[in-house]
């Protein structure tokens, strides 16, 4: 049996989502820039997908521009923000994704901003009065994921928009982990943008978009043909923003439905850990994508841990996908953010259940992590 648990890093693209997205594939495969029949036909179905998406979240259609991705949608609000501004400050937090640090260093760099990384308590939620205390008339913008792609806790947004607001700033919400599992709102929200990314909840990959309110001030960082209104050239990826509409439209018609499922899989997943022994969930224990399990397990290496599941067909992480590339493999920032013991943290693991998986596939998982963990403690005790 192969099962998939690691939603957090990429999602598959379900059936009904291909077949939304084949037709501009193939016979509808014309630039939404062409002024010919083939190209009204692709215009079309742009200007459909960015009135679905804007919908669901309660956006304007003219307030949503697709990118490629969450990554490029981070770089167009931090830097594309910062271009023309007088303000020279700007405010994340010590567990952002490197989509929104490395551009914020990057300002540090080039433009001599300075940036305060706001602290976190035990269960990654942001300490707002150090928000407070940090924020002032030079402060540009505020940028602080909804949901934390490691250790799923979700971000007081609606709070850090009240204390911007008091003082002039933007706030931008990387909701890549987010959009799809929590139903978003974004005049509810308050923010000034949003980045999303469809691979996230069972689109394309290489497709996204950021919503971005209107009047506020953003130049683009991308320069071309002047698609998307001038804020992302590039001919755009049509194939893509059908699919990325469709998967999120399906991810708010099943919102219930999944999120009774992931919950019931969460239960019998902490059973088990709890049977298990010395272990600790990562995160806030209630205020938390449901779906987003961080596991650690004290006397065990969480990459053993996470090879040992492999060999026996189930995938899981040991923390970001992105964190992967770095040279230097260690405890994840985000669980030192936490300060979460070494015992726990060197013995993490990430569990990401999906809308693909089953009930049979969930009881297959468990069974194997209660055998491996119990495995490689034994052979722990034995080494020592």
């Amino acid at each position: 049996m192969r099962v998939y648990l690691d939603h957090a890093a990429t999602t598959p693209m379900l059936p009904e989502i291909v077949e939304e997205m084949m037709p501009y594939l193939n016979e509808r495969f014309g630039n939404a820039s062409s002024l010919h029949f083939y190209g009204e036909e692709a215009k079309r179905a742009l200007e459909e997908s960015r009135a679905t998406i804007a919908d669901l979240i309660n956006a304007e259609p003219d307030e949503i521009y697709f990118t490629s991705g969450g990554t490029e949608s981070d770089n167009i609000a931090i830097i594309g923000s910062a271009r023309d501004s007088k303000r020279k400050h700007v405010i994340t937090s010590a567990i952002e994704h490197e989509a929104v640090i490395e551009p914020i260093k990057y300002l540090e760099k080039e433009y001599g901003y300075k940036a305060d990384y706001l602290r976190v308590d035990e269960y990654g939620i942001v300490d707002l009065d150090m928000l407070e205390s940090v924020v002032d008339h030079n402060t540009l913008l505020i940028s602080v994921m909804m949901a934390n792609n490691e250790i799923g806790t979700i971000e007081p947004i609606k709070d850090i928009v009240k204390i911007a607001k008091r003082h002039g700033v933007l706030v931008h919400t990387d909701a890549v982990q987010a959009i799809g599992k929590i139903k978003i709102d974004v005049k509810e929200l308050g923010v000034d943008m949003l980045s999303a990314s469809a691979h996230k909840f069972y689109g394309p990959k290489g497709v996204g978009f950021i919503y971005v309110k209107r009047g506020t001030p953003l130049l683009n960082i991308i320069f071309g043909g002047g698609h998307e209104r001038g804020m992302r050239s590039g001919t755009e990826n049509v194939p893509g923003a059908v699919g990325m509409a469709a998967a999120l439209r399906y991810c708010y018609e099943n919102f219930d439905a999944l999120e009774e499922k992931y919950a019931r899989w969460k239960e019998k997943i902490l059973n088990t850990c709890e049977e298990i022994g010395d272990y600790r969930l990562n995160g806030h224990p209630t205020n938390r994508l449901v779906s987003t399990l961080s596991l650690g397990f004290k006397g065990v290496n969480g990459e053993s841990l996470m090879q040992a599941l492999s060999m026996n067909g189930i995938a899981v992480s040991t923390g970001s996908a992105c964190s992967s590339h770095s040279s230097h493999r260690d405890v994840s920032r985000i669980l030192r953010a936490i300060g979460l013991s070494e015992d726990y943290a060197q013995g993490t693991i990430r569990v990401v259940t999906g809308a693909d998986n089953t009930d049979e596939q969930i009881d297959y998982f468990i069974q194997n992590l209660s055998r491996i963990v119990r495995k490689l403690r034994k052979m722990g005790e034995c080494r020592s």
